[in-house]
């Protein structure tokens, strides 16, 4: 019997630290739930926090950009009636008719190559051209201010502006490109009133247009980079070419590669120059840009469910763009 309660105290004596540890581990869960469920809340009442200040951008998102995609979307799928309702489900049949490549006078697919062409004009020209003013404004000359205060004088000007402007230009009564006229030997006494030059009087003019933002922006990317690889280019014998197209190019890909999606989007949906200088779809309908044909179709002939189809196929296209050319040339980037 004594040996029995020996056995007793000593097994309870073995026992009460395994207990205590057992009951420190349970604390200590007890303790890490509720450090969690208080991190959980925490984290909710943030997210309630930061959506309450988020809602106004949110409301005015839906109510200007996302409720309108999603109206345009529901409409590009039915006829509408005059007063824009749809009345009559026709699903893709608008998107068809609008890419019908069988039909060779499809004007809606030539309008959209006419945007293709119109977008390498000026896209790729404005570009060049903000590349050569920014190399040259970086000139260390006395009064370069100056010339930086007149390469970057057309962002001040508004577009509509600028269109009236260079219809003044163009307006064969001034007779300020008479003498572009007489050397192209043109038929028509305009440079807007011939097929073959309307296009590129525009990009022209779209060019300068938008070429203080593109100068501006790449400026800013030339003047980041650190001067002291010039000088270690300099110290191995690189001139003025090589320090270029090793150094400056290459750091300035990201300016680049902003500057391209930025102006491809901009100028496919390019429009209040084609109105003011065109009011129309020009000669031979050479300005027909793929906006032009939309504004057309909605406002015009009130085809409300196809010009709706029409805006889905540009979002479409200016997409896959987009996507493309991250895809492609952000692998050549090169970010410091």
């Amino acid at each position: 019997m004594t040996q029995n309660s020996h056995l007793t105290r000593t097994d309870l004596t073995l026992a009460e630290p395994e207990q205590l540890e057992m009951a420190q581990q349970v604390k200590e869960r007890q303790a890490s739930s509720q450090m969690r469920r208080r991190e959980l809340v925490t984290r909710w009442r943030e997210l309630g926090l930061a959506l309450l200040f988020l809602l106004p951008a949110l409301a005015i998102f839906f109510i200007f950009t996302y409720y309108p995609f999603g109206r345009a979307l529901w409409l590009s799928l039915n006829i509408s009636n005059e007063l824009g309702e749809p009345v009559k489900f026709i699903g893709l049949r608008y998107y068809q008719q609008i890419l019908d490549f069988s039909k060779p006078d499809n004007d809606y697919l030539r309008s959209l190559l006419t945007s293709c062409e119109f977008v390498l004009l000026v896209v790729v020209l404005q570009i060049l051209c903000g590349l050569g003013l920014a190399s040259l404004a970086l000139a260390k000359v006395r009064g370069i201010g100056i010339f930086r205060l007149i390469f970057t004088i057309s962002i001040a000007v508004s577009l509509a502006s600028s269109s009236v402007i260079w219809a003044l230009i163009f307006d064969p009564s001034t007779n300020i490109m008479t003498w572009l006229v007489d050397l192209l030997n043109l038929p028509q006494p305009g440079l807007l009133t011939n097929a073959e030059t309307a296009l590129i009087s525009i990009a022209v003019m779209s060019i300068w247009s938008g070429l203080g933002f593109t100068f501006v922006i790449t400026l800013a990317g030339m003047q980041a980079i650190p001067g002291e690889l010039y000088e270690s280019a300099s110290l191995d014998g690189a001139g003025s070419w090589r320090k270029f197209w090793h150094i400056t190019l290459p750091l300035l890909t990201p300016i680049l590669l902003f500057l391209l999606v930025v102006n491809t989007i901009e100028t496919f949906q390019a429009f209040t120059q084609f109105n003011v200088l065109m009011n129309g779809p020009g000669p031979d309908s050479s300005t027909n840009v793929f906006t032009y044909a939309i504004y057309q179709s909605f406002w015009i002939d009130h085809r409300y469910g196809f010009a709706s189809a029409m805006s889905v196929v540009l979002f479409i296209i200016l997409l896959i763009l987009s996507v493309i050319q991250f895809t492609f040339l952000g692998k050549r980037v090169h970010y410091r």
